[in-house]
């Protein structure tokens, strides 16, 4: 039975239910044991629908559903809510120490759960596995830097602790996933994405003229889990605090390094132990400013939006994404003249009917002739970029002689993932643009 049918099959009886108990109101008496009787079959036919609920929620997320904001069951989110982190993280140090140490209850269920994910995955690693729903997902809008700097202007410094979890999800606060990328979960071993990249036109024949062989050419992206791995060291005397100090530290520092990290790539990643970027694939259409760079201008922009449309591409998720550099250069860059009043990034807050967005992943640095702090410009349908996860995260507790004898300890954490594009011709880039 499809998720829809259940829902709708479980809404009637407790409408059913609400119903017998509403008419038993109105009459201010007490339920007969007829009606008590049906009560109670209806709510186990509803407990076992919830049950399938979830299960084919669950079932969705493993097979890979494409969703940029996934959505946890009533179950999963349950158990996200009841776990505590700082139960596994006394597990861990008690490890490190040498000691016997046993865990249980739902922390348990929830390591079992990740170590099936990671062997369904093909992934091997070390320390605790912790399955990918407890990377919890909550719609936070904020820009990652691109530093991994404890002193940056990195958002995942100002997340603020809400409830019990385990990490912000590190593809959460992503530029790449508010402009619309396509992600897949839960896969296991490598994906195989074919995809045309060039085709053969059909042309029209007399009644009895032989047609045209249309070939398309073809190619294959293949996503292959990558290791992303940060660290935090960790005192003995923050071990000794509430769950909630250490989950305040461990959400901050972890996820805007490995976010950090991860954005930049879906950039500028150049596919050996990170992801594919944008910039470095071959095939997205190419807009060149200057032969030292050049600031960027309306021109720039409708040849970007050109070199989408010349391959019927313009269409979908469509934004630009840049740095915030160029955000100010937009904001104070005339659109047609010196004298006129719209800007290049309007008052709307859009680029030339599009909405940007603006990370300081992308790069500022890049090189054009003399130029060495060029920053680049994306443009493009953001869907046809698809970011793949492999299992949840791994969690390993580990310590050196420099560490023992300041009594610290590093927690480790390591998630697998990969990303690319899967339809070069959606995107377009300028790499040459001056912001300063």
């Amino acid at each position: 039975m499809k998720l829809k049918e259940l829902q709708e099959k479980r809404g009637s009886l407790m409408k059913q239910v609400r119903e017998i108990l509403d008419f038993v109101g109105t009459q201010q008496r007490s339920l007969t044991a007829d009606e008590e009787t049906k009560i109670r079959a209806m709510e186990v036919d509803i407990d076992g629908l919830t049950a399938s609920i979830d299960a084919e929620v669950r079932q969705m997320q493993r097979e890979g559903a494409a969703r940029s904001t996934p959505v946890l069951s009533a179950g999963e989110q349950r158990d996200v809510n009841t776990f505590d982190f700082n139960k596994v993280l006394n597990h861990l140090y008690r490890s490190a120490k040498g000691g016997a140490t046993v865990i249980d209850g739902i922390e348990a269920e929830m390591i079992r759960e990740g170590e099936t994910e990671a062997r369904s995955a093909g992934i091997s690693a070390g320390g605790i596995l912790l399955p990918r729903l407890l990377v919890r997902r909550e719609n936070r809008d904020m820009t990652v830097s691109g530093t991994t700097s404890t002193t940056g202007d990195q958002g995942g410094m100002t997340v603020q602790v809400e409830k019990r979890g385990l990490l912000d999800d590190f593809f959460n606060s992503s530029v790449m996933r508010l402009a619309g990328a396509t992600v897949l979960e839960g896969l296991t071993g490598n994906l195989d994405l074919p995809r045309i990249v060039a085709g053969t036109a059909a042309a029209g024949k007399a009644e009895n003229g032989t047609s045209d062989e249309v070939s398309p050419t073809t190619a294959m992206l293949q996503l292959t889990p990558k290791r992303l791995p940060a660290y935090i060291d960790i005192s003995e005397r923050l071990l000794l605090q509430s769950s909630v100090a250490i989950e305040t530290i461990l959400r901050g520092h972890l996820a805007t390094q490995m976010g950090a990290t991860q954005e930049a790539a879906f950039f500028h990643g150049g596919g050996t132990n990170e992801a594919n970027g944008i910039a470095g694939t071959s095939g997205i259409g190419s807009v060149a400013g200057g032969t030292n760079g050049l600031a960027p201008s309306l021109a720039n922009l409708i040849a970007l939006e050109t070199a989408v449309d010349t391959s019927n591409a313009l269409l979908g998720n469509l934004a630009y994404v840049s740095n915030g550099q160029i955000r100010g250069k937009l904001k104070g860059t005339p659109k047609v003249s010196s004298t006129d009043s719209r800007m290049l990034l309007d008052s709307d807050g859009l680029v030339n009917g599009y909405t940007p967005y603006f990370t300081n992943a992308v790069s500022r640095t890049l090189t054009k002739g003399s130029s060495s702090v060029a920053s680049a410009i994306f443009f493009g349908n953001f869907a046809d970029y698809v970011v793949g996860y492999w299992g949840g995260v791994s969690l390993e507790m580990v310590r050196d002689k420099t560490n023992a004898i300041t009594g610290i300890y590093s927690l480790v954490a390591s998630t697998y993932y990969d990303g690319g594009v899967v339809r070069p011709k959606s995107f377009a880039a300028q790499l040459d643009a001056l912001g300063a």
